[in-house]
This record gives C-alpha cells, structure tokens and sequence, in this order.
C-alpha cells in the first residue's frame, strides 16, 4: 500500500485545513496517509514513504532547520503547499528554493486562499499518486 506525509506548520490552522483536505482526498484514494506538524518532524518517518507533501513554514529559520533535518529525498515525490491571504508565489518560491538541495523531484505546488481543495487540485492530486 502507498503512504504519503503531509508535513504541516502547527501555528496555521488554515494551512492545517488544507492539509487534511489533501489527506482526505489521499485516504479516499487508498493511500495510508499521516499528517505530522514541522516541529514534530523526525526523519526515521520518511521510511516506506511514496509521497511527501510539504507546508510552507512560518520563516526562514524554521525552513533551513526543517530542510536540514531531511534526508536525501531521492524515490520520493514530493510536494508543497501553502495557503495564502494575498500572493502564494513567494512562498514557493522560497520552499522550492531550500528543497532543491535534497530533492529534484519537486513536482507540485499547490495553493489555496481558504484552506479548501479545489476541483483542480484534486485533478493535480491524481497525477501526482499516479
């Protein structure tokens, strides 16, 4: 059976909305799914995993810890997300930044203004675990 990781800021509830919206959508599929706040991160929970999805973190610092405490991401597809009040780019931008030292499978980026999955992203989703 696939598993999937959703990694989450603790802080943000609409970000942790989103998160479980996308861990709904990866259980409805069949996917053991687990959704783990970014300060409880412990890399030992990257074993057997198919796909990480990645929030974007409160700041830089807490980034560059997260990002450092990571393995090689080599076999796993990964993801990120983040909700957003105005503009998201920066935000990705910033994410896929850090993540490129541990991972050239960076494949999606999802967005949500108010924490809901879109029809669109569920499309995405789809490719994704494909």
């Amino acid at each position: 059976m696939k598993k999937a990781i959703i990694i989450f800021p603790g802080k943000n509830n609409t970000t942790k909305k989103f998160g479980e919206e996308i861990a709904n959508f990866l259980l409805q599929r069949g996917l053991v799914t687990e959704m783990i706040p970014i300060n409880n991160f412990e890399p030992h929970k990257l074993d057997g995993v198919d796909y990480l999805l990645i929030s974007g973190w409160q700041n830089d610092n807490e980034g560059a810890s997260f990002v450092n405490k990571l393995p090689p991401l080599d076999g796993i597809r990964t993801g990120v997300f983040t909700t957003y009040k105005f503009f998201a780019g920066n935000i990705i931008r910033k994410m896929k930044k850090y993540l490129k030292e541990k991972t050239e499978n960076l494949e999606f980026a999802f967005k949500s203004r108010d924490g809901s999955l879109s029809i669109s992203d569920k499309l995405t989703l789809n490719d994704f675990i494909r």
